[in-house]
């Protein structure tokens, strides 16, 4: 008798946000990572209801002073029935793309 696979909140949420990028198709990301699609469709409405559970409730930060007409990048992000943005200064290109990945990992 085959045993199911369990994979960890983490790894569905990344393959989920994955498949939700414009262009992508269930099926590829599906097969990027060996899974079959039709577990990775089943993960899709659990997790679009409840995107980014797995947040902490606090995330460090590193506040500056803010400095007249600096280019910022913006970033939204569903949080429970609203929206949350996030400015970063254009300066740290590096910083932000920490960030991001630390929020989908």
């Amino acid at each position: 008798m085959r045993q199911r696979t369990s994979y960890p909140k983490p790894f569905k949420t990344q393959v989920v946000l994955e498949c939700l990028q414009p262009g992508a198709s269930v099926a590829s990301v599906a097969m990027s990572h060996g899974i079959n699609a039709n577990v990775v469709r089943k993960w899709l409405p659990l997790y679009r209801d409840h995107q980014f559970t797995d947040l902490p409730a606090f995330l460090p930060v590193k506040l500056e002073p803010n400095i007249p007409n600096e280019k910022s990048i913006s970033i939204e992000l569903p949080c429970g029935q609203g929206t949350m943005t996030v400015k970063w200064p254009a300066s740290d290109p590096d910083g932000c793309a920490r960030f991001v990945r630390r929020l989908t990992q």
